[in-house]
């Protein structure tokens, strides 16, 4: 991740690393962390690598996020992609 911004590919493969959660981009896109087993521990691990590799917080918001396609909405700052409960 060479800038802020990552992609749902590179959200799949931090869930992979972070969580060992593994997946596709298709099932990433549409269902929750809860629905592919990443639990509240496995999102903080993602998020500390998505702050380590674009070198910026994301604020207490970031824990909230209920899938990775709002995680990736968040940190590319696309807050009419993030739905409550998506």
């Amino acid at each position: 991740m060479a800038d802020s911004r990552i992609t749902i590919e590179e959200q799949v493969e931090l869930m992979s690393a972070c969580a060992g959660i593994r997946t596709d981009v298709e099932t990433a896109s549409t269902h929750t962390f809860d629905e592919l087993g990443v639990d509240s521990l496995g999102v903080l691990g993602i998020i500390a690598e998505i702050e380590r590799r674009t070198g910026r917080k994301l604020g207490a918001d970031a824990e909230l996020v209920p899938s990775p396609a709002a995680l990736v909405a968040l940190v590319n700052e696309d807050s009419s992609a993030y739905v409550e409960g998506a």
